[in-house]
């Protein structure tokens, strides 16, 4: 390391630096013009963190350097770990939080162990922490240090840096007892240890697998291309994001673009989505997949804000609330999300409400139809309450239609006779007064009849899979039900990404079953059966899977159940409509 004639100016009145350190710490002056700015900074967040000057608090913590990390970094820091040790330095590797780790083949100092938080928080003014604290490699001086028992230490530090994005993966640092070296110049060493940081980071730039390389690509072409909008790439084990998607998407909406991507790797056809995320506002996702070496696909997201009148937006973006009411700004309570088909769906109800108009609620089942129709059904008088399914249905219809009537809230309408359906038709289209409620999973002949008798508005609550930043909301007022407890990370990130067939159902029974069989302060990924993993997994549909199962559907209703007919009115081989049926029925979707 260079050793010159030459020193810097500061340490050459090493006791004019100690003055204006005591006077500091002893509130007799804030003036550090004198200083170099970066120390002046660096002084001042370690008296404002609380650092005691005198005594070592010997603050601990948990850090980690990757692998990859560790073996791009061996070779270069065990040349400079010899070069240290014939002059009593060392040579020192910290965790992108500011912790010592031990990798093994550094010479260890006792004083500093593994596990030994170098934050400027922790320690004050060394090495690492200033550099994590300015976000760049520093030096300081003997007596630039704020603590006493450093003030005998020159101190460098660089950071290690991601070759893809500016996320530190590490920082080195280098300590050289100052009674031992004369005539350093630190910008020189600084410069050679930068150096070394470098060819760390090129070494790991080097050891990309062709896949890494091929999304490297990707990213760099599409964020060069996108200019300001948040990009984020991944294949489901490495994923890269610009400076837009780093500062404004949070760990919730992360989740959430991972769940659109998985779904674009599966099928490898390209999607897109409205939304609304936690840090971003409403935007719109556009999901490509990016075709990788050898076989299966990638995906790069472009997150784009969307200009949405606030006034709309009904204040706080997650909706829940306690019910709907004729005044119409309020949103059903149990509904809970954030999504933008979400509140189109909210704001189509109210609408019904205001104006009392029949309303058909439509979704896969488990999709939160019932209790949008209550929030509905509970701001309206006179309601009638028929279940489709029930076997007394027919009387019950023909009981109400007998009656003075008013509102008629009709479940599983798409299973309603066709007889039955045509008399609640003539009913509405013989009344003003009169109005209907229906629910249904597909758009039958029973359930267009009455719609169109009673100018019905069509409200449509889109699956889980096509709102997934609700989720995290859903599972965690879930939670909350079942006894308050709290979700780990981890696990709102798995369901997050999750497809789930069953809809709100099936999560609600998923989280309400971890949440029993969890014993820690909170509900992990632990608390899951492994059947639960095998059928979330399981579960993702390419898009023209999710097409075709909404014909089978709509197939089955209209044939009511008779799956020669069905497949009939679809025109496919009962062989094949059978196959596919099972298909499905095995992926864990209800037909």
């Amino acid at each position: 390391m260079p050793v010159t004639s030459r020193t810097h100016s500061v340490s050459s009145a090493p006791h004019r630096v100690t003055e204006i350190r005591e006077l500091f710490l002893s509130h007799a002056t804030d003036d550090l013009s004198r200083l170099r700015p970066v120390v002046a900074r660096s002084w001042q967040r370690s008296r404002a963190a609380g650092v005691d000057a005198q005594v070592d608090r010997g603050y601990h913590d948990e850090g980690r350097v990757d692998e990859r990390t560790i073996l791009a970094a061996e070779p270069h820091l065990r040349k400079l770990d010899d070069v240290a040790a014939d002059i009593g330095g060392h040579v020192s590797l910290s965790s992108p939080n500011g912790v010592l780790v031990n990798p093994g083949f550094l010479r260890g100092d006792a004083d500093f162990p593994p596990g030994y938080s170098l934050l400027e928080a922790s320690c004050g003014s060394n090495g690492e922490g200033v550099a994590l604290e300015e976000g760049r490699g520093v030096w300081l001086a003997p007596e630039e240090h704020f603590r006493e028992d450093m003030r005998g230490n020159w101190c460098f530090a660089s950071l290690v840096r991601d070759p893809f994005h500016n996320r530190v993966r590490a920082v080195v640092g280098l300590t050289l007892p100052a009674a031992k070296v004369q005539g350093l110049e630190p910008s020189s060493t600084l410069l050679t240890l930068e150096g070394i940081a470098s060819r760390i980071e090129r070494d790991l730039e080097t050891r990309m697998s062709s896949r890494e390389r091929t999304l490297l690509r990707e990213y760099l072409t599409v964020s060069r291309r996108r200019g300001k909008a948040a990009v984020f790439v991944t294949d489901g084990k490495h994923s890269f994001m610009n400076a837009a998607a780093t500062s404004s998407l949070d760990g919730a909406d992360l989740s959430v673009l991972t769940g659109y991507a998985t779904g674009v790797m599966s099928s490898g056809q390209r999607s897109s989505v409205e939304v609304m995320l936690t840090g971003f506002g409403p935007a719109s996702i556009e999901v490509s997949p990016v075709e990788l070496p050898g076989a299966g696909f990638g995906a790069v997201a472009v997150v784009r804000p969307q200009l949405v009148r606030r006034a709309r937006m009904h204040g706080d973006p997650v909706v829940s609330v306690p019910e709907i009411s004729s005044s119409a700004d309020q949103l059903p309570q149990g509904i809970d999300g954030q999504s933008m088909s979400l509140r189109q769906t909210v704001s189509s109800a109210r609408t019904a409400v205001e104006q009392r108009r029949s309303v058909a609620v439509l979704g896969e089942p488990g999709s939160g139809k019932a209790r949008l129709v209550e929030a509905i059904a509970g701001a309206l008088d006179d309601v009638i309450r028929i279940d489709a399914r029930d076997a007394n249905a027919s009387a019950r219809i023909r009981e109400a239609i007998a009656g003075p009537g008013s509102v008629f809230c009709i479940a599983h309408a798409d299973e309603l006779k066709l007889s039955d359906a045509r008399d609640v038709a003539a009913r509405l289209r013989g009344s003003v007064r009169d109005t209907a409620i229906i629910t249904a999973a597909n758009g039958t002949d029973a359930v267009r009849v009455i719609a169109d008798a009673g100018g019905a508005l069509e409200v449509v609550l889109a699956p889980l899979r096509r709102r997934r930043e609700d989720i995290p909301l859903l599972a965690r007022a879930i939670a909350r039900e079942n006894g308050d407890r709290r979700l780990s990370r981890k696990l709102v990130a798995t369901l997050t990404n999750s497809d789930w067939p069953g809809n709100i159902a099936q999560l609600r029974q998923v989280v309400s079953d971890a949440v029993r069989r969890s014993r820690g302060i909170e509900v992990g990924e632990n608390d899951l059966p492994e059947d639960f993993h095998r059928l979330l997994t399981k579960g993702r549909l390419s898009r023209l899977e999710d097409a075709e199962l909404v014909e089978i559907r709509s197939a089955l209703r209209e044939a009511k159940g008779n799956r020669r007919l069905a497949a009939e009115i679809l025109e496919i081989g009962r062989s094949t409509f059978y196959r596919r049926m099972d298909y499905f029925r095995n992926r864990g979707f209800d037909l």
